[in-house]
């Protein structure tokens, strides 16, 4: 609306010099300090759609958009605006650094968990022990997950069909099935799981505005 009100500038204030016993118009002043604030507001339209944007997973950018938000009003901050509009950018930055729940985004379990996974940012967004943090837990889950599934093949898939023939029975794979019959996996399941969460961060990351699910 603010943009809209500033697009029409030239007629709105075209229109008030015509009319008789017209409101007071707004000063050169306060024209600038509307300019100034649909600058400065820009950043949470940005941040709004992002969140709203029905091709995004929206848990895992919401540490990303609030290390964002941050960042860029502390470098606002050091533009050369009205005083007014300088307010405006202060309490802005003090209101999201002071909320508990904007101060503690980074520490919520869900949220880390979301954005380690999000194949475009993984670990990028946190800090060391944060990092870790993180990391830690994605492995104990992928550690789960794969007890849970058990550590080899069923026994239908273990045994090819060539191995439930008749011994006198000579095949060129008989040798060969047997020995992938017989493998299990090498190591515990936390160091599979380990290796995997590694692979994964090894990986190269996707574009920021690529679909996360999409390979």
């Amino acid at each position: 609306m603010l943009e809209r009100f500033v697009e029409l500038e030239t007629s709105i204030r075209g229109t008030l010099r015509l009319l008789y016993n017209s409101p007071k118009g707004l000063t050169s002043d306060e024209w600038r300090v509307i300019k100034e604030l649909i600058h400065i507001l820009r950043p949470f339209e940005e941040a709004t759609k992002a969140v709203s944007g029905g091709n995004y997973m929206a848990a895992s950018i919401v540490i990303v958009i609030a290390q964002g938000l941050i960042n860029v009003y502390e470098q606002l901050q050091k533009q050369n605006y009205t005083l007014r509009v300088n307010d405006v950018i202060k309490n802005i930055l003090s209101g999201m650094k002071e909320r508990d729940r904007w101060g503690s985004i980074e520490k919520s379990k869900t949220l880390a968990r979301c954005t380690f996974l999000d194949p475009r940012f993984k670990d990028v967004p946190f800090n060391e022990v944060l990092q870790q943090t993180a990391k830690t837990k994605i492995i104990q889950l992928t550690t789960a997950i794969i007890s849970s599934s058990g550590a080899g093949l069923s026994e239908e898939q273990s045994i090819p069909n060539d191995l439930t023939e008749p011994k006198n029975s000579l095949s060129i794979w008989s040798t060969v099935d047997t020995n992938v019959a017989q493998k299990k996996p090498v190591g515990t399941n936390t160091s599979r799981a380990i290796i995997e969460i590694q692979r994964y961060l090894e990986d190269s990351l996707q574009q920021r505005n690529a679909d996360p699910l999409k390979r």
